[in-house]
């Protein structure tokens, strides 16, 4: 066990390295904090409409440059997440290091696990800067919250683990554009055949129903909406926190068919 822990941390930050060297990571990021940069431009009307007493303007205004500044950087983390996890793989095969990894002794399963858990550790330390930004935003502008919005940031760590898990392990099985592409379709898929689980014909039922579990839970509404809902509403933390675990677990599962499928191939990757 000591062994392997020692292989997968060096394999990890041999990933994490790497990661910071591809040139997307700083395109994305530029992209990313200049979009930040906007947003938080239109805080400079709120001083005009503080002056003139419209609280409730401003008040709007803050939660909404919080709230797009958490949708920027989740979309950016996103695309990196994609983008990150299918290539993970292919950018070794192609680099001619896979060969020279494998044939000392490493296992498959341990090989994966490096490069994902380095590439994950990248991403989640990128989603961390933009929560941060927007958490700074909503404390200096003191933004009324709920809990419910440190159960949306968490979600959005799920969701890098997520994209970057299932499109990795998929890429051991397709190329890499097909994995991030069905990865991303994946979390779409519920919302896309839910009107059809009740389809007048059998068939159609039975494909909807299939999909429809085949695919990872959807969450019935927008935790970042909720955050910042004035209402007094009762969240279901309980139902969130178990759609959130079983997103988690899909990725795993994914994961360790990709894992198994991988440790299948060595006679075509050599």
């Amino acid at each position: 066990m000591g062994s392997t822990g020692v292989k997968v941390r060096a394999i990890a930050w041999t990933a994490f390295q790497e990661t910071l060297r591809r040139k997307v990571f700083y395109l994305v990021g530029f992209l990313a904090l200049l979009a930040v940069a906007i947003i938080a431009s239109s805080a400079v009307t709120t001083h005009m409409a503080t002056e003139a007493g419209e609280t409730a303007v401003v008040t709007r205004v803050q939660t909404s440059t919080v709230v797009e500044i958490l949708d920027v950087w989740q979309f950016a983390v996103g695309v990196l997440s994609l983008y990150l996890g299918a290539i993970a793989l292919s950018s070794e095969v192609a680099g001619r290091t896979l060969v020279n990894v494998l044939s000392r002794p490493v296992e498959y399963a341990t090989y994966l696990s490096g490069r994902w858990i380095g590439t994950l550790g990248f991403l989640w330390g990128f989603q961390a800067t933009g929560v941060l930004l927007a958490v700074g935003t909503a404390i200096v502008f003191k933004t009324p919250h709920s809990a419910v919005l440190w159960l949306a940031c968490a979600s959005m760590f799920v969701s890098a683990f997520f994209f970057s898990g299932v499109s990795l392990g998929l890429s051991v099985m397709m190329p890499p554009p097909a994995a991030g592409a069905i990865a991303f379709f994946l979390t779409i898929l519920p919302s896309i055949v839910e009107d059809t689980l009740h389809h007048p014909r059998w068939i159609g039922r039975a494909l909807s129903n299939v999909a429809y579990y085949a695919s990872p839970a959807k969450m019935p509404v927008s935790l970042l909406g909720e955050s910042f809902n004035k209402e007094a509403l009762h969240p279901a933390y309980a139902l969130y926190e178990r759609i959130l675990g079983e997103n988690l677990l899909y990725a795993i599962v994914v994961f360790a068919i990709g894992c198994a499928v991988f440790s299948r191939r060595e006679t075509r990757l050599r």
